[in-house]
């Protein structure tokens, strides 16, 4: 019997008892009231009288308000316990290797492939001490999963895909993504349990958001590597966890960064779109409950107008970001508090926002300004490497402090097969259809952007890191591949390995990164006075 099935067979005789205590709770009720106004008048009398300041209840739920509110409030001081300089530094002093990739996106069994060019590329994680990837969407037991899966294709990866993950090398995963969610809670749970019973060490999902945003700690000979995952989620999306107060509430999700989007336009069109505005509310006495009007002292480079919001800037067209602060602080908590109990910490995001209102979403080789900063703050509360994905391009690859960040790496595996390929009726099979020259597969294998990727490589050495291997990958950019092996990765041709590693050149330079190509393979090579990390 699963938990779901356990579930619903204590329900019936939870209700019958919870019916049958009704009256006996309705009969003291009366009683309970006026004891509560007893103690209430004991407690202000006592406040009063010592001059304390009052608080608004006293129950499990508004102490566990008030102490999450003081720890929120608190100011870090110095610990001589606790020193940041040892705390946060890189503690695994021996030889060690991290491999990153991005998303897996698996619905064939390919573990078993004995092609050399996808052998010698995976060789790079399994030969690792650690190997990363972000398990993009459902891991499920289709044949024993008694729940939907979902409509459309991703809506899991089936069985053999935890087969495949295991035999590439991969030992630790970020989960916080936004396809996780395809197949809804329960598919989320399915991935945790999948995971679980695999060896698989994940973060970024769970029962509540303490679960989705606490470390997941992987045990390897040379010490214990952490990890925190989060998806940089649009404010309108509503998968993220929350927060458990006492005993009360807590909702299975995602972690997740808010963001608040904000696009840049001239002074004249701000002007502009305040007239619209207000042509607009200009017919809210038509409504018995018009919206709030505009403030007297709003600002003239501000506007919010069909829930868009606008600022004046000097490239219209340009988006900012704004990193929720309460989502930002609890993370970088996290990050933190994974590392005191690691030896090596790696924070992760899961990012599909661009930088221009006028490209197609996701399809942006240039970082985000606030993925910038949320990567510099990973790392000075004690990430060891930080690794983005989901943007379905390439960005640059930067040292900061000594620790590498890989802004976008692309997707490692994209299988565009659903995850049941049967479709009733029609002509054409699952595969043909969805390799349309408009179809799902068929619009996006035609953008070659999307069929290369990077496995990264980072070597350390005495707590130090001392170089950077960039690996490109050929998703099948040239189209020349049969469907079955489009999206599985493999190492390019030397043509594509160049043009790839250039564009790594120059999308790094603007971070002062310099990357040497060296047979098909980039080379960051950092000196000691780069690996020497500032105190936090």
């Amino acid at each position: 019997m699963n938990y779901f099935q356990g579930l619903s067979l204590r329900v019936p005789s939870v209700c019958l008892a919870v019916i049958a205590k009704d009256v006996a709770v309705l009969a003291l009720v009366g009683a309970t009231l006026f004891r509560c106004a007893g103690v209430a008048s004991a407690q202000v009398s006592s406040v009063a009288q010592s001059g304390a300041p009052a608080q608004e209840g006293t129950g499990r739920v508004e102490q566990e308000r008030v102490r999450t509110a003081d720890r929120a409030g608190a100011r870090r001081q110095p610990n001589p316990l606790m020193p940041a300089e040892r705390e946060l530094a890189m503690k695994i002093k021996g030889p060690f290797t991290l491999t990153a990739v991005g998303d897996l996106i698996l619905r064939t069994p390919i573990a078993q492939l004995a092609e050399p060019a996808f052998r010698n590329l995976v060789k790079h994680i399994q030969d690792a001490d650690v190997g990363f990837a972000n398990m993009e969407g459902p891991l499920i037991d289709h044949d024993n999963y008694p729940y939907s899966i979902g409509g459309v294709g991703f809506g899991g990866a089936p069985n053999s895909a935890l087969a495949t993950i295991k035999s590439m090398g991969v030992k630790i995963m970020g989960t916080a993504n936004n396809m996780q969610m395809d197949a809804d809670i329960t598919g989320m749970f399915e991935t945790i349990r999948m995971l679980n019973e695999g060896g698989i060490v994940h973060a970024g999902t769970g029962r509540n958001l303490e679960e989705a945003r606490s470390a997941g700690l992987l045990g390897t000979p040379k010490g214990v590597v952490g990890l925190v995952s989060a998806w940089a989620m649009d404010s309108a999306r509503r998968d993220g966890a929350t927060y458990r107060i006492g005993d009360a509430g807590g909702h299975p999700g995602l972690n997740a960064l808010h963001l608040t989007m904000q696009g840049m336009v001239t002074a004249e069109q701000m002007e502009q779109l305040r007239k619209i505005r207000d042509s607009i509310y200009a017919r809210r006495g038509e409504v018995f409950a018009p919206v709030a009007p505009a403030p007297a002292d709003e600002r003239k480079d501000r506007l919010e107008l069909f829930n868009q919001r606008f600022a004046v800037g000097p490239k219209p067209g340009d988006l900012h970001y704004t990193m929720d602060p309460d989502d930002l602080r609890e993370i970088l908590r996290s990050v933190r508090d994974g590392k005191e109990y690691s030896d090596f910490m790696i924070a992760t995001v899961h990012c599909h926002q661009g930088n221009y209102a006028f490209q197609t979403y996701t399809y942006d080789n240039d970082t985000p300004d606030f993925l910038i900063d949320f990567a510099h703050q990973a790392i000075d509360n004690g990430a060891d490497v930080f690794v983005g994905h989901g943007v379905h391009t390439l960005r640059g690859v930067e040292i900061y402090k000594g620790k590498p960040i890989f802004y976008g790496v692309n997707t490692f595996v994209y299988q565009y097969q659903w995850s049941l390929p049967q479709n009733q009726g029609g002509e054409l099979t699952d595969a043909e259809e969805l390799m349309l020259p408009g179809g799902f597969a068929g619009s996006r294998v035609i953008q070659p952007e999307r069929m290369e990727a990077l496995l990264t490589e980072s070597h350390f050495e005495n707590g130090q890191l001392t170089e950077v291997r960039l690996y490109p990958v050929d998703l099948g950019q040239d189209l020349s591949r049969p469907f079955s092996r489009t999206g599985i990765p493999m190492t390019p041709s030397p043509d594509m390995a160049e043009r790839v590693l250039e564009k790594i050149q120059r999308l790094s330079k603007p971070f002062g990164t310099k990357i040497v190509i060296e047979n098909g393979v980039g080379v960051i090579r950092v000196s000691g006075e780069q690996s020497r990390v500032a105190t936090p």
